[in-house]
């Protein structure tokens, strides 16, 4: 008798357990999918952007000042380009500040490394006066974008892969989930007759 109640509560206990691990896997899934709509959002949401600005006018700037500056946010040292432009569109004379991402300092460790030599480049091959092609936003020509690497250049391409990589992941644990299924709840989701008639 004991035996037998041993045994039922090790089976009791393996089946909570079994329904637990179930449960968090179904709120990865939940949470994979949320992370999938997020990206898919973003990705729609920037590649129209991104096809907006392509048909702005292109107009030919000139490089004021270009140069590498520090920034030490979160205590960590990085760098980032700031070039100082102008550009003219008709009779109007316009200057603007455009921005690179940020690159950490070549003495901390990272992957892929040296990853300022590209930036440090770009600095060397655009001294003053160094022209350099810009977009402008027909209705505000103070708005503009730079179509070279270190200012960013298409963000689809890698919202692409993210959105893939996330669905993907979705997709994969939604049917563990549903394979992994506890036995209890198969039979309530398929089950059309109640089991006491």
């Amino acid at each position: 008798m004991n035996g037998d109640f041993a045994g039922s509560k090790m089976t009791t206990e393996t089946a909570q357990k079994g329904s637990l691990m179930w449960l968090g896997l179904i709120v990865l899934v939940i949470f994979l999918g949320l992370c999938t709509i997020f990206a898919s959002v973003v990705t729609v949401a920037q590649g129209w952007q991104q096809h907006v600005q392509a048909q702005w006018p292109e107009v030919m700037a000139r490089v004021d000042e270009c140069g590498l500056e520090r920034t030490s946010s979160n205590g960590r040292r990085k760098f980032y380009i700031r070039c100082r432009l102008s550009y003219a569109v008709g009779a109007e004379q316009h200057a603007t500040d455009i921005y690179s991402s940020n690159v950490p300092a070549p003495e901390i460790w990272q992957y892929p490394p040296n990853q300022i030599a590209p930036f440090e480049e770009w600095v060397d091959e655009h001294p003053q006066g160094t022209p350099i092609a810009l977009r402008y936003d027909p209705a505000d020509h103070t708005k503009v974008v730079a179509a070279n690497a270190p200012f960013g250049g298409p963000r689809t391409p890698d919202n692409v892969k993210l959105l893939e990589v996330c669905a993907a992941c979705f997709l994969v644990l939604l049917t563990i989930a549903r394979i992994t299924r506890p036995r209890s709840l198969r039979q309530n989701g398929y089950s059309s007759m109640p089991l006491n008639s």
